[in-house]
């Protein structure tokens, strides 16, 4: 079942059995008001005939029924105590009917023992009789004083229209849990089924990725940026995301295949060469190329792997290292391969982060090694290290060829080179400034470059302290 007809299912049921619970409140407390008005009703006819007897008034029957002689058994009426609706009987501490009032008739209505054993103790009782002809009538019972005898008097009063207004409230009661559950499922399956059209929209989007394997499908959602709307912004988000890993994964297998051609190329070429007769000046020459091309393509597969291992995620440093010493360090490392370039420490301070040592030491040594492959001789690389705010700053500037603003958002990308022939010149991998940012990042830091061509770039590390 589909979780939209699930839920409102779920809304249906909640929704029924509160307006049940409702229902039965509602209906409860006023059965209670009216048989509180009934109550009311029959207590105050009671003191009537109670005060008609303290006044000196006595019960005697004013007339018999004509059907009846002098020795039947039939209750003589109680003149002037009945009225529409109200009923009076009087009973003996046996349970005999003494006298009833005219409206009662020849209606035997039952005598509840347990009625007479409570009125005799002097509590006053309420009972519910049903007559033979099926009327409801609502009797309180007491027990009447300053009588030769103990005689109980019951004053009822008939039920048929509380009963009645019961029932009509009842049944409005059903219609309108019916109505209301009816009104709920629609509007309920309506609204839920908007609610998640983002969702069938997304199913339907991942589906046709799913079949066409094109990740440029978005869902395209335009509502309110509610938990639906952001499930679909951050679907397409993901998709966006996933579109640039998998085009630079399909640049990096297209440039990494190239870059590792090359070599092989070389390699296969000068084994050729070395199938034939040459000189021994060639065959060595040769040999040298080969060993440099086998060094290149060893460089390039063991960045590859070292990049591999940095991005494979975020680690959690125990090692205190102090930037300082690898600066310093760093600094004599690189000056021997500097050349003619003069390589100096700028501003510097004594700072310490958490992380890995070697794999600081490998950030810094490739943005160095990109400063010396890109700056001229007789340039200079400068290197600071300091702090701004709740940042640590790793500077490498230089005074090279500095990188064209088309060519400044790509240089962190793998294989990528601002000047290919160039680079190959120079020997690049074109994985020196990936590696310095997934180290970067992995130290949850991030890298930044700015440059003005022909003028130098500045390279900046941003560490947390």
């Amino acid at each position: 079942m589909p979780i939209r007809w699930r839920l409102t299912l779920w809304f249906s049921v909640v929704l029924c059995a509160v307006l049940i619970l409702s229902g039965v409140i509602i209906h409860t407390v006023l059965q209670r008001h009216l048989y509180s008005d009934v109550d009311d009703n029959l207590r105050l006819y009671s003191t009537e005939v109670r005060h008609f007897l303290s006044s000196g008034g006595t019960i005697e029957p004013d007339s018999y029924d004509a059907a009846c002689s002098a020795a039947c058994t039939c209750s003589p009426a109680l003149i002037g105590f009945e009225s529409p609706g109200i009923y009076v009987r009087l009973i003996d501490e046996n349970g005999n009917i003494v006298g009833k009032s005219n409206n009662l008739g020849e209606l035997e209505l039952p005598v509840d023992p347990s009625v007479i054993d409570q009125v005799i103790n002097g509590e006053t009782a309420i009972e519910n009789i049903t007559t033979s002809d099926g009327t409801k009538i609502r009797f309180m019972a007491s027990l009447l004083p300053k009588q030769s005898e103990p005689l109980i008097l019951e004053v009822g009063q008939s039920l048929l229209h509380t009963d009645a207004a019961m029932s009509e409230v009842r049944w409005a009661l059903l219609g309108s849990i019916l109505v209301a559950l009816a009104l709920t499922i629609i509007s309920g399956g309506i609204l839920i089924r908007r609610a998640f059209a983002p969702v069938v929209n997304i199913t339907r989007t991942a589906r046709n990725i799913e079949s066409s394997s094109d990740l440029r499908k978005r869902v395209g959602y335009k509502g309110p940026m509610d938990e639906i709307g952001q499930l679909a912004t951050t679907f397409d988000h993901m998709i966006e995301h996933l579109d640039r890993v998998f085009e630079s994964q399909r640049h990096f297998i297209a440039d990494a295949s190239h870059d590792l051609r090359s070599p092989l190329t070389v390699l296969q070429g000068n084994l050729d060469l070395l199938k034939r007769n040459m000189s021994e000046d060639d065959h060595q020459e040769s040999l040298r190329a080969m060993e440099a091309e086998t060094q290149r393509m060893s460089k390039i597969i063991d960045d590859l792997l070292l990049l591999a291992e940095v991005e494979s995620g975020q680690m959690e440093w125990e090692e205190k290292v102090s930037l300082r010493e690898i600066l310093l360090e760093g600094m004599e490392r690189e000056q021997q391969s500097a050349g003619n370039r003069t390589v100096i420490i700028g501003r510097q301070e004594d700072l310490y982060i958490r992380g890995d040592a070697h794999r600081l030491m490998r950030l810094l040594g490739n943005l160095v090694d990109n400063a010396i492959r890109y700056t001229p001789d007789e340039g200079t690389i400068t290197l600071s290290l300091f702090r701004d705010g709740d940042w640590i700053r790793l500077e490498v500037a230089d005074t090279g060829i500095g990188i064209t603003p088309e060519n400044l958002p790509h240089v962190f990308e793998r294989f990528y080179m601002v000047d290919k022939a160039r680079s190959r010149k120079r020997r690049g991998s074109g994985l020196g400034l990936a590696i310095v940012k997934a180290i970067a990042e992995q130290h949850g830091g991030k890298v930044a470059v700015t440059s003005e061509p022909d003028k130098g770039s500045t390279f900046t590390v941003w560490l947390r302290v």
